[in-house]
């Protein structure tokens, strides 16, 4: 049987990406059942016990290697591996993954990736380069496709796909989590879901979401802040709520995505800065506000056409209030579009999948 390597980031309690992981193992699996699969992991026995899959130490290199050299292919995605926004370790690292592998004559897929941000000179020199070397690359969205011509990619074969875990669905999927949390939570009545994440420059903003969460408070709904990466995000989220003068709920848990996707089903509106976040509220058809604190969450809620508030760099507690507000006032039309552009889009994610396993088959049978 077939065996592939996936290279991303896995094993760090960010369940965003755990859901990118099972979304990918899944699909692949759908379109050629058995398929042996090794994931590069933080956490690689946790890894390798959730999904049924060879879990390896991402920082062991011999491990690494070992794991390559057996491969018939190297995947690498999805999210958002090949920027430099979070450092350049991260940026090598992946990069350094994909060489390694055409090194040893693997072929590699670069799968459902959403590229950049890319601002050295040189790590857009660099990138280009090596994804010039790779066979196949699937983007969730039409940005990166612009950037990569931007990079000079030319060679391999490119197609504009969707976030994997648009491919998921909720029916297919044990969400009793989420619907027990809700109830241990008390959750009654209308509630709206609040994600945060920090990054640099957007701390200003609390302040502003506090006054505009106190608002909802006095208006009758709910708020429960959701933390998508454990433990960083419970304490942006602790930060907002400190500051509001009302109650709300905050939770502190690290919660697999299974939890979370069943939260989010049961919530009227999502406020969220997590790209994931977003992408989850529309798997489960929950309308949403996106808090763009980078292009790939605009460009996400442009494509299921929910709206957005301008960068949180310099957002007002009047600019932020009125968006909340119009968005609410909207919701049964949002909560439409959300769930058609949903609809639409699931056969975009498993794309990613049956591109990989036709291209894998193609290379077993050559061989």
């Amino acid at each position: 049987m077939a065996r592939v390597v996936i290279s991303g980031y896995y094993g760090f309690q960010n369940a965003g990406d755990e859901a990118v992981l099972y979304s990918m193992v899944k699909a692949l699996r759908s379109f050629l059942p058995g398929l042996e699969i090794s994931v590069l992991s933080n956490a690689p026995r946790q890894t390798a016990t959730s999904l049924n899959v060879e879990g390896v130490n991402r920082w062991q290199p011999m491990a690494v290697f070992k794991a390559l050299r057996r491969a018939d292919l190297v995947i690498s995605g999805g999210g958002s591996l090949f920027q430099n926004v979070t450092g350049w370790k991260s940026l090598f690292y992946y990069l350094g993954i994909v060489l390694l592998a055409r090194l040893l004559r693997k072929p590699v897929v670069i799968y459902a990736q959403g590229l950049g941000p890319l601002k050295q000179t040189f790590s857009r020199w660099l990138t280009g380069k090596v994804l010039n070397m790779v066979q196949l690359i699937t983007l969730r969205d039409s940005d990166s496709r612009k950037l990569l011509e931007e990079l000079n990619v030319r060679r391999p074969q490119v197609y504009v796909t969707a976030d994997p875990v648009l491919g998921l669905e909720p029916g297919d999927l044990d969400l009793s989590s989420g619907e027990k949390k809700w109830h241990d939570l008390g959750l009654t009545g209308p509630v709206i879901g609040i994600s945060v994440r920090t990054w640099p420059g957007t701390e200003g903003c609390w302040p502003v979401l506090a006054r505009v969460a106190d608002k909802l408070v006095d208006e009758g709904w709910q708020v429960v802040f959701i933390p998508f990466q454990f433990p960083g995000d419970v304490e942006a989220c602790r930060q907002v709520a400190r500051l509001m003068q009302n109650r709300s709920v905050v939770i502190k848990e690290n919660m697999d995505f299974k939890t979370i996707m069943g939260l989010i089903g049961r919530m009227q509106f999502l406020i969220g800065m997590r790209l994931h976040a977003l992408i989850l509220a529309a798997v489960m058809g929950i309308p949403f506000l996106a808090l763009p604190y980078d292009p790939k969450v605009a460009a996400f809620a442009r494509t299921v056409e929910q709206p957005s508030t301008t960068t949180l760099a310099g957002i007002t507690c009047q600019g932020l209030t009125a968006a909340v507000q119009e968005a609410l006032a909207q919701r049964d039309e949002h909560a439409e579009r959300v769930r058609a552009a949903a609809v639409e889009l699931r056969p975009r994610a498993l794309d990613n999948a049956r591109l990989v396993v036709e291209y894998l088959k193609k290379i077993v049978a050559e061989d």
